[in-house]
């Protein structure tokens, strides 16, 4: 049976605005968990409860179904939904393939996820549970200027010729909107989405063609030196942490070891998202200030 209720935590984050349009567009009863209360950006549709992120109480006093939640302490808020009767969980583990992949699971950057799966697969008889693996933000990583930068160098990373999963934000809240539509379908599992899986190389030709003035100049990258520099980054500590952390994300989805493409086993058909073509991937680019 479908669900109709939702409870979603980090609604004003990334992610959670495209969660939230894909579930209110998917005709759900969306309510956002917020520690201040404040509805700023979201559907006037939205109801807003202020919660204690910090209290399993506060959070168990909102009995939907299901939550998708967008915080780094994920384990109380699983012990909550079950607390609240909640029958699917959705955590907040958007982007690179650490369920399918031993080398992405034992990055740093990680290691929360890894906790919240493996707490989820033992209290799978409470609550039942999908994450979703999309890959990099197409859309918001080419306005950072992450797989291809319009407005200066291009960092091209390891084997630019290789194609990446990416998915644009609107497709995520998409998917999430279909998932509840099929519970039984994405059961205690991964679902795997993209919008496109293109190399940086594509990428490149497209904004030679669509983007008057473009050099294209580009700077060739190891991964594998980024990931020697990200651990010692994390053994120094500080202010240095951070850096190391992107570092790691940035390993995950450039090096070949760490997977990042799954064109042609992926869930896309099951959860009605529609690969982009190359026009529409030339209007995407186009578009980038």
């Amino acid at each position: 049976m479908a669900y109709h209720k939702v409870a979603i935590a980090g609604a004003t984050g990334n992610v959670g605005p495209a969660i939230v349009k894909g579930l209110v567009d998917g005709g759900f009863a969306v309510t956002a968990l917020s520690r201040s209360g404040k509805t700023d950006g979201l559907p006037s549709s939205v109801k807003t409860v202020r919660v204690n992120y910090d209290s399993q109480d506060s959070l168990a006093t909102t009995p939907l179904s299901p939550l998708s939640q967008n915080t780094a302490n994920k384990l109380p808020f699983i012990d909550a939904a079950i607390a609240a009767g909640v029958k699917r969980f959705l955590p907040s583990d958007f982007g690179s393939d650490i369920p399918g992949n031993a080398n992405t699971a034992a990055l740093p950057v990680f290691a929360g996820k890894v906790a919240t799966a493996e707490y989820l697969k033992k209290k799978a008889n409470d609550i039942s549970y999908t994450t979703v693996i999309n890959g990099l933000f197409l859309d918001w990583g080419l306005k950072l200027g992450f797989q291809l930068n319009v407005n200066g160098t291009t960092r091209l990373y390891d084997k630019p010729d290789r194609r990446i999963s990416y998915t644009t934000l609107p497709d995520i809240g998409k998917a999430v909107a279909n998932i509840l539509k099929k519970p039984e379908e994405t059961k205690n599992r991964a679902v795997y989405i993209q919008s496109a899986a293109v190399s940086q190389n594509e990428l490149l030709a497209i904004a030679k063609k669509v983007k008057p003035g473009f050099k294209g100049e580009t700077e060739k990258i190891d991964t594998e030196q980024i990931l020697k520099d990200s651990y010692a980054g994390l053994e120094k500590g500080g202010e240095a942490i951070g850096g190391a952390m992107l570092g790691f994300i940035t390993v995950s989805v450039f090096n070949e070891k760490y997977g990042a493409n799954w064109d042609g086993k992926n869930d896309n058909e099951l959860l009605g998202i529609k690969e982009k073509s190359k026009e529409e991937l030339e209007v995407l680019v186009k578009s980038l200030g």
